[in-house]
C-alpha cells in the first residue's frame, strides 16, 4: 500500500502517522532500490524513484510535479539511450544532501546535463534543449510542453525533419547514412546512439565517413554535393574532381590545399551552422581568395602565368581540361625575362629549357613537376642559377642574365 507524504523529524523519516527510524540518519542513494531510497513516502513508485507519484501523492501527468517523467525514464527504450535522473537535476546522494528540501518550495531544480546542450532551459511548462532538435532541422515539436504526454511530441519529426530539410541530403532511407538505422524504416539498430550527443555517420560504401553527406563511394569530395547536386554548374561541386582525380598533366592536388580538412565529424569549423566550406588556400596561393558570389578564384599561382599570384579562374567553368595557354603563354607574351626572344626570335621550344617536365610537342611527361610551384629549369647544355636568374656554359651562348 502506497505510503502517504513524508516528513523529516528529527532526524527520522517517517509518514504522517508513523515514524520510521533511518540507518545513519540518510536513506539509501537515488537508483537504489526504489523502496528503500527516494520513494519511501516522497515521490516515485514501487519501481521507479520518479514521479508518479508526486510529493503530494498524485500521479496525473498533467500535473507538473508528474508530468513527462516516466516518459523519459524508461529502462529500456527502443529509440533513444536510456536517460538518467541526472541528465536534469543534480541528484543528492542523501536526503539532507545542500541543494535537496533546501528551500521550503517543494520544487525540483533543473540542472540540465552535458546531453540537453548548451543554453537548455526549462521555463515551468516547456524544455528548450539539445534533445528535443530545433526548427531549423525542420522540428515540429522542438519546445515540448511537459504536461502533455500523449506521445505526439516524440514521433520522428518531432525533433528534426524526416529527413532534414536541404542542405542535408534528401534520402529518404536513413541506414544509407546512419548505420544505427535499420534498411528501410525508422527503426533502430541501437537506440543507444540516438540522442547521445554524437552524429553517427557511416553507410555502405563510405570510408571514412565524409562521403555519408558529400562526395562517393570513391571520393570524399563532390559530386555529390550537400544538397545532392551532382553537376559541375553547381558551385557546391564545381571542379572539385577536375582537381582532384588523377591526372597526367599536373602534380597531385589534395583537399588540404584549398580546405582545413577537419579530423572528426565535430571539429570546430566543420558543420558550424552556415553549409559552407571555407576555403583558405594553403602556401601555394598564399593570396588566393575565392569569391561565393562569382564562384571565382583570384590571385591564383596555379593559374597564374608563372610570375606570381596572378591567376583568375571561374570554379563552375565548362569545356574540360585546360589547355597550355589557358594559364601562361605559349609564345612568351606576358612572361618572364627573356622569354618572347627565345621563343619567337629564335624559334626554341619549350623542352629545350624545360625538358624534364615537357616534351617537344607541349606534352607534359612528369606531371608531379608540373604547378609545383618551382620553376624547373634543365637544358641539355647548360646550367641555371636561379639564385641570380643567370645561364652559363650553354651551346648557344655564353653567361647571359636572363
Amino acid at each position: 500500500m502506497r505510503r502517504p507524504l513524508a516528513l523529516v523529524v528529527s532526524g527520522l523519516l517517517g509518514c504522517v502517522g508513523e515514524l520510521v527510524p533511518l540507518d545513519e540518519g540518510d536513506a539509501p542513494p537515488p537508483n537504489a532500490d526504489p523502496l528503500l531510497g527516494c520513494s519511501l513516502g516522497c515521490h516515485g513508485g514501487d519501481t521507479s524513484n520518479a514521479p508518479p507519484n508526486d510529493l503530494a501523492g498524485q500521479s496525473a501527468t498533467s500535473l507538473v510535479g508528474v508530468g513527462a517523467h516516466q516518459a523519459h525514464l524508461d529502462p529500456a527504450p527502443a529509440w533513444h539511450r536510456a536517460i538518467t535522473c541526472a541528465d536534469c537535476h543534480a541528484v543528492p546522494q542523501t536526503v539532507g544532501a545542500p541543494g535537496h528540501m533546501d528551500d521550503g518550495d517543494s520544487t525540483a531544480e533543473l540542472t540540465f546535463g552535458v546531453a540537453a546542450g548548451p543554453g537548455a532551459s526549462w521555463n515551468g511548462t516547456t524544455c528548450t534543449t539539445g534533445c528535443h532538435g530545433s526548427a531549423a532541422i525542420g522540428a515540429t515539436a522542438p519546445e515540448p510542453t511537459w504536461t502533455r504526454v500523449d506521445g505526439a511530441q516524440a514521433a520522428c519529426g518531432s525533433c528534426h525533419g524526416v529527413p532534414p530539410p536541404a542542405p542535408h541530403p534528401q534520402e529518404a532511407n536513413c541506414a544509407a547514412c546512419h548505420p544505427t538505422m535499420e534498411e528501410g524504416s525508422l527503426a533502430f539498430r541501437d537506440p543507444a546512439s540516438h540522442i547521445d550527443g554524437k552524429v553517427d555517420v557511416g553507410g555502405a560504401g563510405a570510408t571514412d565517413g565524409c562521403t555519408s553527406c558529400h562526395g562517393s563511394s570513391t571520393s570524399s569530395a563532390p559530386p555529390r554535393d550537400l544538397s545532392g547536386d551532382t553537376l559541375s554548374t553547381a558551385p557546391g561541386v564545381g571542379a572539385h574532381q577536375a582537381h582532384l582525380a588523377p591526372s597526367t598533366w599536373h602534380r597531385a592536388i589534395a583537399c588540404t590545399n584549398c580546405h582545413v580538412v577537419p579530423l572528426t565529424v565535430d571539429a570546430p569549423g566543420h558543420r558550424d551552422g552556415d553549409n559552407v566550406a571555407e576555403v583558405p588556400f594553403d602556401g601555394l596561393n598564399p593570396a588566393g581568395v575565392y569569391d561565393r558570389a562569382t564562384s571565382t578564384c583570384t590571385n591564383q599561382y596555379c593559374h597564374g602565368n608563372g610570375r606570381g599570384n596572378t591567376g583568375t579562374i571561374s570554379w563552375v567553368r565548362q569545356g574540360g581540361d585546360l589547355a597550355c595557354g589557358d594559364c601562361h603563354s605559349i609564345n612568351g607574351t606576358g612572361m618572364s625575362g627573356d622569354h618572347r626572344r627565345h621563343i619567337v626570335e629564335e624559334g626554341m621550344r619549350c623542352s629545350e629549357c624545360h625538358q624534364t617536365v615537357v616534351d617537344a610537342n607541349l606534352g607534359i611527361i612528369a606531371a608531379s613537376l608540373h604547378v609545383n610551384g618551382v620553376h624547373e629549369v634543365v637544358m641539355a647544355r647548360g646550367t641555371w642559377n636561379a639564385a641570380n636568374r643567370t645561364c652559363t656554359n650553354t651551346a648557344c651562348h655564353g653567361t647571359e642574365t636572363w
